[in-house]
């Protein structure tokens, strides 16, 4: 009995330094070699530009409250009978990742825009927030003006999203991405929020982007 708990507070104490070892690892890699870290490619030529919309908290969310974090944004609406369940659990599971690391450093936030929002209220996105268990300090659905919805979504994010007023079960036509975003409000990458593989590859790419964050604050400030 005593080895069993022995062994089961090594393998807790190991799951809580593994990213940190994570970290030291590449810092000292680079450090003595110069190797580098994988970089995320910078997949948009402009960052995210100014906007506002009205979260299911009630809050205003303008660029000024993304910008500074790292942020993962997706297009969903509430009646979709089609990808938006299975991009919302896939999601959950982003948020409940990030959550759970401790030795990651940077702000995150999740940012899941509905492409209905005449039917999509506050009172509607927050019973859907609390259906899959989202966290309001991470996790955020948005609403706004449809113009501007769209526009975010087509002009910078580069995902399609459209009406398609002849389906009566699935009025809107929208992506399956989930678009990572750098603290600078960047594109570095776009994934299939309906395949776990590609999600978990999303998980990787955080924990990369945050720790290429955590070398380049740890590096001596240029007198």
């Amino acid at each position: 009995m005593l080895n069993s708990s022995r062994n089961k507070a090594l393998a807790f104490i190991f799951i809580l330094l593994l990213p940190l070892s994570f970290f030291l690892y590449f810092e000292v890699l680079k450090q003595k070699t110069g190797v580098r870290i994988k970089e995320l490619p910078h997949l948009s030529t402009t960052a995210l530009p100014p906007f506002q919309l009205l979260a299911h908290t009630g809050d205003t969310i303008t660029e000024k409250q993304v910008l500074g974090k790292i942020a993962v944004a997706d297009f969903f609406f509430t009646r979709c009978r089609g990808i938006c369940p299975i991009m919302s659990n896939q999601m959950k599971a982003v948020q409940d990742y990030l959550i759970k690391q401790p030795n990651l450093k940077s702000e995150f936030v999740l940012l899941s825009h509905t492409v209905d929002p005449y039917y999509d209220s506050l009172q509607v996105l927050q019973d859907y927030a609390a259906t899959y268990g989202a966290v309001d300090s991470v996790w955020l659905f948005v609403t706004g003006e449809k113009a501007q919805l769209y526009s975010l979504a087509k002009d910078f994010y580069k995902v399609p999203t459209l009406e398609t007023p002849e389906d009566s079960l699935n009025p809107y036509a929208h992506s399956e991405r989930f678009i990572l975003l750098d603290k600078e409000g960047f594109i570095r990458g776009y994934y299939d929020g309906t395949d776990s593989a590609s999600v978990k590859e999303l998980m990787k790419d955080i924990v990369l982007l945050d720790l290429a964050y955590q070398i380049e604050s740890s590096k001596p400030k240029k007198k």
